[in-house]
């Protein structure tokens, strides 16, 4: 009897064992917030992941920063657009941004106000797109990083300069401060519109390469965008 009541025991273990090491190999569910048809290639996983971060670089970074936020803000999202000095709203209505659920927000410079205050979006905003200060610490990016994974956050780091160039001349700062899932350096390879002096710019080409430590390997894109 008292083996019989063992061998229950040591049967229950094993199925209990078993049920845990299923639910641990179950794949892990990403959650996405959904951009537009034509921004869908771009990214690996055909969406902004929660929890994540875009780094979009080069001269056509915050149209393409913009572009990516567009569906998610008319579907309900907030956007809060932290420290971006030169932000058109009309421009970001002309990407499809929904200002009702857009916030500006215009942080101190220095390194520990600067994180303190996007920490505090994050808390409450579904998406960021930030210009991250030069001074800023790599201590106080690492906080802001894990806030962003915690609250599930999509933070989207624009900059002007092309990622080869930023490189280079400044021995990729940002890319030491966050760890840019995704990095989009775009660089614009013609304009059209312009019909001998007249008129206005109405398109561009632009050059999107593809990389970050959430892509398998680097791709380029040539695509059109409006001006």
């Amino acid at each position: 009897m008292q083996l019989d009541t063992k061998q229950r025991v040591t049967e229950l273990s094993i199925k209990e064992l078993l049920a845990t090491q299923q639910l641990n190999t179950k794949p892990q569910v990403v959650e996405r917030l959904a951009v537009a048809d034509d921004m869908r290639e771009l990214l690996p996983d055909s969406g902004l992941v929660r929890g994540r971060i875009v780094r979009c670089s080069g001269d056509a970074g915050l149209s393409l920063a913009l572009s990516l936020c567009s569906l998610a803000t008319q579907q309900g999202s907030w956007l809060g657009v932290v420290g971006v000095d030169h932000l058109g709203l009309l421009a970001a209505v002309e990407h499809g941004v929904a200002l009702e659920r857009t916030v500006l927000v215009h942080p101190p410079k220095t390194s520990r106000e600067w994180s303190i205050t996007v920490a505090a979006a994050i808390e409450g905003l579904d998406l960021l797109i930030v210009a991250v200060p030069e001074r800023l610490s790599v201590n106080d990016a690492r906080r802001v990083q894990t806030r962003l994974q915690s609250r599930r956050a999509v933070m989207i780091i624009v900059d002007n300069t092309m990622l080869s160039q930023s490189r280079s001349m400044h021995g990729s700062n940002e890319a030491q401060q966050f760890l840019a899932d995704v990095v989009l350096d775009t660089k614009t390879k013609s304009w059209s519109g312009v019909d001998r002096g007249a008129g206005y710019l109405q398109h561009r080409d632009v050059r999107i390469r593809v990389s970050g430590r959430r892509v398998a390997r680097e791709r380029n894109y040539l695509v059109t965008r409006s001006c």
